[in-house]
């Protein structure tokens, strides 16, 4: 009986330790966008084919005449729902504004990012990095008005 009750002890050891290794990279690999994985994934693998046709057209290209580098940008608003696809830091949010009724809850956040890629003579993605940019600031309503009213 007293090996059984080992067994029991060991494999309650065995899973609890799994389940915390799964929760731990549910949280942690779930932390940030797709592209940033997908990026990780295909340094040195990725051409310039692949990413076109999964993300579009590049919003800027840098092709130097000297150079055997070829730099891509790509310029995107990112709410913080993607920023946080697991939703723990949203959580809090997500259950005040389901009891605020419609709307009663705070607006996310959106935060701007610069992809940008670098590319070897091959075209096969060599770097890639993420930069914080900044958004255009939305027109005050009050302040039309009252440059409105003025002579």
């Amino acid at each position: 009986m007293g090996n059984n009750e080992l067994t029991k002890q060991g494999m309650s050891k065995w899973v609890f330790w799994c389940c915390l290794l799964w929760l731990g990279s549910v949280l942690f690999g779930g932390c940030s966008p797709w592209r940033d994985a997908y990026f990780d994934g295909g340094v040195g693998e990725l051409t310039q084919a692949d990413i076109r046709e999964k993300l579009g057209k590049p919003h800027v290209v840098k092709d130097p005449l000297l150079s055997d580098e070829t730099t891509w940008t790509y310029r995107y608003a990112l709410s913080e729902s993607e920023l946080d696809p697991s939703g723990i830091k949203t959580f809090g949010k997500q259950a005040g504004s389901v009891f605020g009724g419609k709307g009663g809850g705070p607006r996310e956040k959106v935060y701007c990012y610069l992809y940008v890629l670098t590319f070897d003579k091959e075209g096969i993605l060599r770097q890639w990095d993420r930069e914080s940019c900044q958004l255009p600031k939305a027109p005050d309503p009050f302040q039309r008005e009252l440059s409105s009213m003025m002579p």
